[in-house]
C-alpha cells in the first residue's frame, strides 16, 4: 500500500514539474469536481476527475497536441486535455464560484481571449466610458442615494458574484440606485452596477431580485460588453459623444423649468421622464456594449436558471420577474422609450420559451426592505404626470399595510386629478385624513389639498379657514433650516395663497 501510495505522488510531482516547467497559467487554482461523459483515451466513462487550472503549454507536448490545456487529476495523477475538447469533461459546481468559473470554460472564453487578447486597452476605455457616464447621471442628479437600500443590494450582489474568475480577471462590482421608472440593471465597465428604482418596484420578492441580479452577472461573467463592443461600430470620439449627452440632458431638463411643481418634498429631487431618456437610452447602452444580443440574452437566462437550482432558490423566479418587467413595458408602451435593451421588446417570446411557471408570493422582507424606493417612485410619476401609475404603486404599500403618509397622498392627488364628483372627492378626503393620521410632521401638501378639495364643493369658508393655516405653516417653515430652493417655493406659495384669498372673498 506504501510503495503505490509513493508511486502516485511521485507520479503526481513529475506530471507536475512537466506542466510547471512548460506552461504559462491562464488561470488560478479551479479544483472544480466532475467526471468524463464518455471514454477518454485510457480513460473510462463516469470516472472522477478534478480540474485543476487551465494552461498555455510553451512546447505542444506532441506536433498536433494543442498548447491551450486543462490540468485534469484523475486519480491522483495529472492529465492534459486540450481546451477543445473539454467537452468530454462534466463539471459538476459545488458553490457559486465554481459554477462561474464552470459557466467561463463551457464558453470557451479562455480561447476567445487566447485569440482576441486581452484587451487591457479596450477594458481600460470602457472604464472611462463608465466614468463619463456616471459623472452624467450625478450632475442630473439621477441617483436614488439611500445607503440602507444600496448596502441590501451590495450584500445581495457579493452572494451572487464568484470569489475569483476562472480567467485572470479582477473587480468586485459595486452598486447604485439610479432614479428611472423603467426596470433596468447596468453592468457597467468600472464594475458599477446601477439598479433602476423601477426594477426595485416592479419586483415582489427578493429571489426574483437575487435572479435578475444574477442574470447581469451572467453577463458580466461571460464578458459580454467586451464581446459585443467588438461587434458594434466603431463609434465618435469619447469628448464628443458624451458632450452631446450632456447637450440632450440640458435641453430636456430646460423644458420642465418652467412648471412648477406644487408638491412639496424638502431636499428631494425628482426625475423627468426626459431626462433619463436622455440618459438611459440605445446610443449609449450600444456604446458601452451593452445591447447583448438576443443569443446572449438566451445565454445569460439558461445560465441563471441552473444557478437559482445550485442555489437552492425556486427556479420560477427568473421566469416570474422577467414577467414582471414585461407586464411593465405592456402596461406603459414604452419599451423603445426608457429601455436600454431593444432586447425587451422579444420578452413575451423569452419568457413564453422559458415554459410554465407559478409567480412568485409576495415577499413581505423584501417589501418592507424597498417600500420606501416604492414611495419614492410613486412620486416621480405623480411629478411625471403618470397619475394612474403613481396611483398603482402608491396602493402598493397600502395594500401591503406599508404606507407612509405620502403614499395615501399620491393616492389622493391621482383621484384629484383624473376624477370630480361627489364620491370620488369624497374617498380623496378621506385618503387625505389618513395622510394627515399617519404623517408624523406638519405636511403642507395635505393642507393644500384640503383646500382645494373644499373650493370644489364651494364651501369658500371653509377654504378661507384653511387657507391661512396653510400660510401660517408656510411661516413656519420658513423659520426652520432651508435651502434657497425651499425659500423660493415657500415665497411662490405665499403669492399664490394671498391671490386665492382675494379671489375667495370677491366669491
Amino acid at each position: 500500500m506504501k510503495r503505490y501510495i509513493l508511486f502516485l505522488l511521485v507520479a503526481m510531482l513529475e506530471c507536475g514539474i512537466m506542466f510547471s516547467q512548460n506552461n504559462r497559467p491562464l488561470s488560478p487554482m479551479l479544483n472544480i469536481s466532475g467526471e468524463f461523459k464518455r471514454d477518454y483515451k485510457d480513460v473510462k466513462k463516469g470516472t472522477a476527475c478534478i480540474l485543476q487550472r487551465v494552461i498555455k503549454l510553451k512546447k505542444p507536448i506532441g506536433q498536433e497536441e494543442s498548447t491551450l490545456q486543462a490540468v485534469v487529476v484523475v486519480g491522483g495523477v495529472q492529465v492534459g486535455i486540450p481546451m477543445e475538447e473539454l467537452d468530454v469533461l462534466k463539471l459538476i459546481p459545488a458553490d457559486k464560484t465554481s459554477f462561474w468559473q464552470t459557466a467561463q470554460l463551457s464558453n470557451d472564453l479562455i480561447s476567445y481571449y487566447e485569440k482576441k487578447g486581452y484587451q487591457g486597452g479596450m477594458r481600460q476605455e470602457q472604464a472611462r466610458e463608465a466614468d463619463d457616464y456616471l459623472k452624467e447621471l450625478e450632475h442630473a442628479k439621477l441617483f436614488y442615494d439611500d445607503a440602507a437600500i444600496e448596502d441590501y443590494l451590495q450584500c445581495m450582489l457579493l452572494s451572487i458574484i464568484p470569489e475569483k474568475m476562472a480567467v485572470l480577471r479582477e473587480g468586485t462590482p459595486l452598486v447604485r440606485v439610479l432614479k428611472s421608472p423603467a426596470p433596468d440593471m447596468l453592468m457597467l465597465g468600472n464594475d458599477c452596477l446601477l439598479v433602476s428604482t423601477g426594477m426595485l418596484t416592479a419586483l415582489d420578492s427578493e429571489e426574483e431580485l437575487y435572479a435578475v441580479m444574477s442574470r447581469e452577472v451572467a453577463h458580466y461573467v461571460l464578458d459580454h460588453a467586451i464581446i459585443t463592443v467588438n461587434k458594434n461600430i466603431v463609434r465618435a470620439k469619447r469628448a464628443q459623444f458624451w458632450g452631446a449627452v450632456a447637450d440632450g440632458v440640458v435641453a430636456a431638463t430646460e423644458e420642465y423649468l418652467y412648471d412648477r411643481y406644487d408638491y412639496y418634498v424638502p431636499g428631494l429631487v425628482f426625475a423627468t421622464n426626459d431626462v433619463v431618456q436622455a440618459l438611459v437610452n440605445d446610443n449609449i447602452a450600444n456604446r458601452m456594449g451593452l445591447d447583448y444580443s438576443e443569443k446572449q440574452e438566451k445565454e445569460a437566462d439558461h445560465i441563471v436558471m441552473n444557478f437559482m437550482v445550485l442555489m437552492k432558490k425556486n427556479k420560477d423566479a427568473m421566469v416570474s420577474a422577467l414577467s414582471k418587467i414585461n407586464q411593465y413595458y405592456q402596461r406603459n408602451k414604452d419599451v423603445e422609450a426608457l429601455s436600454k435593451y431593444g432586447a425587451y421588446g422579444s420578452l413575451p417570446e423569452r419568457v413564453g420559451k422559458l415554459g410554465k411557471f407559478t409567480p412568485l408570493d409576495e415577499d413581505r422582507n423584501y417589501l418592507k426592505k424597498t417600500s420606501t424606493v416604492v414611495s419614492y417612485e410613486a412620486g416621480m410619476m405623480d411629478y411625471n404626470k403618470k397619475y394612474n401609475e403613481s396611483r398603482r404603486l402608491a396602493m402598493k404599500n397600502i395594500n401591503n399595510a406599508m404606507a407612509c403618509s405620502d403614499d395615501y397622498l399620491m393616492v389622493a392627488r391621482s383621484i384629484m386629478k383624473l376624477s370630480n364628483s361627489k364620491e370620488s372627492n369624497a374617498e380623496c378626503l378621506e385618503y387625505l385624513n389618513k395622510a394627515d393620521e399617519t404623517s408624523k410632521i406638519t405636511n403642507v401638501n395635505i393642507c393644500k389639498m384640503k383646500i382645494l378639495l373644499l373650493l370644489r364643493e364651494n364651501k369658500q369658508a371653509d377654504a378661507v379657514h384653511l387657507l391661512h393655516e396653510y400660510q401660517d405653516m408656510l411661516n413656519a417653515m420658513y423659520q426652520q433650516p432651508h435651502t434657497q430652493e425651499d425659500a423660493q417655493w415657500i415665497a411662490g406659495e405665499h403669492t399664490w395663497a394671498e391671490k386665492l384669498l382675494d379671489r375667495t372673498y370677491i366669491m
